[in-house]
């Protein structure tokens, strides 16, 4: 039965300023004593675990192995991924003010940290005299199969809009759908954990005033960075898109030198290398030892994400203002990178009379005539920002004029209509939309004949089979969308293709698109793969099914970061003419059997011309059949090296392998042949190249 409710029914007239937020907000006021807002923030951190010998030590070990894993673990508390599927959506907001906050925020799964100042100086983390503070961080979690740490699942989680002072420097140690941005690092911005496992992530909009330091990831995507001292590259691939760093900046990994790697043999600068390969750890020292790849462009336009801030006057009261920062356009030949842009002193400023703060629930339970209300008050010209929490929506959110925006906070997350309508629907003729900040979640589709549309998705940017050109110097934007097919005890939720994009000049940065590898346990359901990890279910043939990640028709849509993992087709399928992706990472499907390789699918498939790929790695883990796939990349110009940059495969474990890195449809190429000393491939030109 479908319940309607009044609550919250946007206004005919403004909406409340301040507006009247949920619990699941937590503002930090800017007149509360540091020790009251530790003991709030400890409440609100993920659970953890006190490490015991029989967690870390195991027979089979030398006693010098013992002794090491006693001392590093044996007694310590870490944090553990318990909440990794939870339900509970949260944002923590700091109020601006001149005092630097002096406290640890833990940020973990479902949860946004965010300053509320117009600038990022407006607030400020600090040391505490003394005592060490973090600040906003995230750290590694507790992995009892691993018997040590990883940050391979630490995912769905944000930190943004404020400056870390503190001394130790800023930890970010994450993977996919946890970007940080909008923050001055004064001293180094770290992130990875120890060298614990990590696949990637993406930091955007940045200003780090010591080193950038990448250690373990296996890709990242920096994006608008401006770094003062080093870089220390990770371990794979590393995009710098619009990044402002100083000459001779690129230094040995500390990873690969420790590990027998040789130092640097010159001064390095990102423009001096943007061709070169990094092997993997079994095959030093006979090999290029110039660390990870690195890809740089400099784009003709940056858009960077919407936010929330608050101004504090002088009788007290507070007003809060939706700031939407506007495109940053370079002219001219020959582009220069323009780095971070922290000030939002160019910002379009909208006070919160003209935004609708939609709520996940009323009266307590989840409000299934939410996207109702969020369509009224789009048509009556107002933004809407989601506060945190999981809208069941039964019709797709309209958004039908130019410049409105979505914006998510708190991991806000849309659950698809059952009737398979897109969570978003952005008309046609539309220009300078923005959705940031959301996830989204599949669920179980039941079409509807003559109703339902025929490819399922969550999100439909423009209108199939209309051309749409957009505005180039207007664009769409897409900033920190996170779909999943997939991650709860549901098994049968699906959809075809997460996110089609029709309309051309459309932006995105930071795109995660996973099908689910693994979900959720019922109680009491042992884990069908034990060898792997004891805390999740791995997703086997036929459950969370969804053919492709991402779909593009419109022409000229560039995409700086964009991941997308597990699908049962075609990862991406692109045939819009002139488009890029600077930053791309591929898992190909673990369940996958030896159709997937028979019917050619890819990692990424261009049919659309005049495109660029820059730093892409497929990646394969065929986990239950011997699976052959033919290439990991199909693209036009595969040969061409000004068009296709850098482009890799990895065979992370298990049976089959991608024969080549590159085709263009009718030839093949990549690096060696896979065996157990050859994981890890590029492709290379020619023989004198090598």
């Amino acid at each position: 039965m479908t319940m309607i409710f009044a609550a919250n029914e946007p206004s005919e007239s403004a909406e409340p300023n301040p507006p009247q937020w949920p619990e699941s907000v937590t503002i930090i006021t800017h007149d509360m004593e540091d020790d009251e807002a530790q003991e709030t923030l400890k409440t609100l951190e993920d659970s953890t675990k006190k490490v015991t010998k029989d967690m870390v030590i195991t027979e089979d070990m030398t006693e010098k192995e013992k002794g090491e894993k006693e001392e590093k673990f044996v007694g310590k508390t870490y944090f553990v991924p318990k909440e990794h599927f939870s339900s509970e959506r949260k944002v923590i907001f700091f109020e601006p003010r001149e005092e630097p906050y002096k406290v640890d925020v833990q940020v973990g799964y479902y949860v946004q940290v965010a300053g509320l100042g117009a600038s990022a100086s407006d607030v400020k983390f600090a040391d505490d005299g003394a005592t060490k503070k973090k600040g906003p961080y995230c750290p590694a979690y507790f992995n009892e199969k691993l018997r040590g740490l990883t940050t391979l699942d630490t995912f769905w989680r944000s930190a943004e809009n404020f400056t870390n002072q503190t001394e130790g420097g800023q930890l970010w140690a994450v993977s996919q759908a946890a970007p940080i941005r909008r923050i001055h690092a004064e001293k180094d911005l770290t992130l990875h954990d120890g060298g614990a496992f990590a696949s990637g992530g993406h930091l955007a909009n940045a200003q780090v005033n010591g080193t950038l330091e990448f250690g373990s990831q296996q890709q990242f995507c920096s994006r608008s960075v401006t770094v003062g001292d080093a870089i220390n590259l990770g371990a794979y691939s590393n995009v710098f898109v619009d990044t402002v760093a100083p000459e001779n900046c690129l230094k040995t990994p500390v990873g690969w030198a420790n590990a027998g790697g040789n130092q640097f043999g010159e001064e390095l600068s990102l423009e001096t290398r943007p061709f070169n390969w990094r092997t993997d750890w079994s095959q030093m020292p006979n090999v290029d030892f110039k660390g990870a790849s690195t890809t740089v462009h400099v784009p003709k336009i940056t858009v960077e994400k919407c936010f929330v801030a608050m101004e504090i006057f002088e009788d007290n009261t507070k007003k809060y203002f939706l700031h939407v920062p506007q495109p940053r356009i370079r002219s001219g030949d020959e582009l220069s990178p323009l780095g971070a842009d922290l000030s939002g002193a160019t910002d379009d400023k909208r006070p919160f009379e003209n935004v609708y703060v939609a709520r996940a629930e009323a009266e307590g339970v989840h409000d299934n005539d939410v996207a109702r209300k969020i369509n009224l008050a789009l048509k009556q010209g107002k933004d809407v920002v989601l506060s945190p929490g999981i809208y069941h929506l039964k019709v797709s959110i309209n958004i039908v004029k130019n410049d409105q925006v979505l914006l998510g906070i708190g991991m806000a997350t849309l659950t698809a209509p059952p009737n398979g309508e897109p969570c978003i629907q952005v008309s046609t003729g539309t220009e300078g939309v923005r959705i940031g900040g959301i996830m989204f979640a599949a669920s179980r589709i039941k079409k509807e004949p003559f109703l339902s549309p025929k490819t399922t998705s969550f999100i439909e940017f423009g209108k199939e089979g209309v051309t749409d050109p957009g505005n180039p110097n207007n664009p769409g934007v897409l900033t920190d969308v996170f779909c999943r097919v997939g991650g709860d005890l549901d098994r049968e939720v699906s959809t075809d293709i997460m996110v089609r994009i029709h309309q051309g000049n459309v932006i995105g940065d930071n795109l995660w698109l996973w099908r689910a590898d693994h979900v959720k346990l019922a109680d009491g359901e042992l884990p069908n793969f034990p060898d792997l990890n004891l805390d999740y279910h791995q997703v086997v043939m036929g459950e969370c099914p969804c053919k492709t990640g991402l779909e593009v028709n419109g022409d000229n849509v560039v995409i700086h970061g964009l991941a997308v993992e597990h699908t049962d087709e075609d990862q991406v399928v692109w045939n819009g003419a002139d488009g890029q992706v600077h930053f791309y990472q591929n898992e190909l499907p673990y369940d996958a059997d030896q159709n997937f390789g028979a019917n050619n699918f890819v990692g990424f498939r261009v049919n659309g011309g005049n495109h660029h790929l820059g730093g892409a790695g497929v990646y394969s883990n065929f986990r239950d059949y011997n699976v052959l796939v033919k290439t990991g990349i199909c693209h036009p110009s595969a040969f061409d090296t000004n068009r296709v940059v850098n482009p890799f495969t990895v065979h992370l474990d298990n049976g089959g392998r991608i024969m080549t890195v590159v085709s263009d449809g009718f030839t093949y190429g990549g690096g060696p042949v896979y065996d157990k000393d050859h994981r890890i491939c590029k492709y290379l030109p020619s023989k004198e190249d090598e």
